[in-house]
C-alpha cells in the first residue's frame, strides 16, 4: 500500500505525522481570517492584504515540518554512514541536520540574515502624499478620490507580498541547503546563498527602501507634494489652479504606487540575474530599483530636475 521508499524507513512516517500536526493542528489555523464586504477598490486591496498575511505563518509552520523531516532523514543517513561510509559520505547527514536546524529555527535565521546584511524588519512605510480631494464631480476629483482610496492599501499589500516572498525564498534556500549533500549540482551553494540573501532583502523591504532612498537622495524621507511651488501654474491660471494642482498631485501619487511595485520587482529581477535563470539582465534589475526609488520620491525628483535645468516651472 505504501511506496517502497517507506518500507525500510518507518521513521519517516513518524516525521510525516509530526509535519501534519505542525501544519494543521496549530492554533493559528483554528480561527481563519475572513474578509469584509468590499465597497471600494481600496477595500479589495485591504482584504487581499489581510488574507495574505497568514501565508507568512504558513511558511513558518511548513518550515517546522520540513525541518523535522530533514532532521529525521539526517539521523537515518548517519546510520547509513556508519554501515557503509564509502557510499554514504558524512556530508549528507551533516547538511541535512544543518538545513533541518535552520528550518526549525526559521525566525532566528531570518533575523540573522536581515541583521547580517545591515537592515531591519521595519514595518512597511506607507507615507505618501496626503491628498485633499475636492467635493466636485469633475475628472480631477475622480482621479484624486481613486488614488486616495487605493494608495495605502496598495502599498501595504505590495509590502506584504514582498515580505511573504522573502520568507518563502529563505525557506527554499534552507531546503536546498539540506539537500546540498545529496545533490550538490542541483542544490548548489550559489543557489542557496542567493535564495537566502534576496529573501532577507525582500523580507526587510521597508529598511531596504530607506537605504536606497538615502543612497540616491541623501535622506530616507519621502518628500511631500508641498516641495513643489505652484506659483507658475497660478500665474498662468490667474490664481485659480487648485483643480489642476489636485489632479497633478493625484497623478504623481499614483506614480509613487507604481514605484513601490517597480522597486519590489527590481529585487526579484536581480535575484534571477544572480541565480542565472531566465532572460533577466542586470540592467533591468537596476532600472527597476533606481527608477522605483525615483518614482516613490517623485516630488523631490521633479524639483531636482527643475532646478538642474533651470526651467523654474516648479
Amino acid at each position: 500500500m505504501f511506496p517502497k521508499y517507506f518500507s525500510y524507513r518507518p521513521s519517516y512516517l513518524i516525521a510525516l505525522a509530526l509535519a501534519f500536526f505542525a501544519l494543521f493542528i496549530h492554533p493559528a489555523y483554528a480561527d481563519p481570517v475572513t474578509a469584509t464586504a468590499a465597497a471600494t477598490l481600496g477595500d479589495v486591496f485591504n482584504n487581499l492584504y489581510v488574507n495574505t498575511k497568514p501565508f507568512g505563518d504558513m511558511f513558518q509552520y511548513a518550515s517546522y515540518a520540513a525541518g523535522v523531516l530533514c532532521v529525521v532523514q539526517g539521523i537515518h543517513h548517519f546510520r547509513l554512514h556508519s554501515e557503509n561510509p564509502a557510499n554514504n559520505p558524512m556530508v549528507k547527514p551533516l547538511m541535512l541536520m544543518a538545513g533541518g536546524a535552520g528550518l526549525l529555527l526559521l525566525p532566528s535565521v531570518v533575523d540573522t540574515v536581515v541583521t547580517t546584511i545591515g537592515l531591519n524588519a521595519a514595518a512597511p512605510n506607507t507615507t505618501v502624499t496626503a491628498l485633499a480631494c475636492g467635493a466636485g464631480t469633475g475628472l480631477d476629483a475622480m482621479i484624486c478620490n481613486l488614488v486616495s482610496n487605493i494608495k495605502a492599501p496598495m502599498i501595504s499589500l505590495v509590502s506584504m507580498i514582498a515580505g511573504v516572498s522573502g520568507i518563502f525564498m529563505i525557506v527554499r534556500g534552507l531546503v536546498k541547503a539540506s539537500k546540498h549533500g545529496i545533490d550538490s549540482r542541483t542544490h548548489s551553494m550559489h543557489s542557496i546563498l542567493t535564495h537566502i540573501l534576496f529573501g532577507g532583502l525582500l523580507f526587510s523591504i521597508s529598511s531596504n527602501l530607506g537605504m536606497m532612498m538615502s543612497s540616491v537622495f541623501g535622506t530616507s524621507t519621502i518628500s511631500p507634494s508641498s516641495v513643489i511651488n505652484w506659483s507658475f501654474a497660478d500665474a498662468l491660471a490667474g490664481g485659480a489652479s487648485q483643480q489642476f494642482q489636485s489632479a497633478v498631485t493625484a497623478g504623481l501619487t499614483f506614480i509613487q504606487i507604481i514605484g513601490v511595485i517597480a522597486f519590489v520587482r527590481g529585487w526579484m529581477v536581480m535575484k534571477k540575474v544572480v541565480e542565472g535563470g531566465g532572460n533577466a539582465t542586470m540592467a533591468q534589475g537596476i532600472t527597476h530599483i533606481v527608477g522605483g526609488v525615483a518614482a516613490i520620491n517623485i516630488f523631490a525628483f521633479l524639483k531636482i530636475m527643475d532646478t538642474t535645468f533651470g526651467t523654474g516651472l516648479l
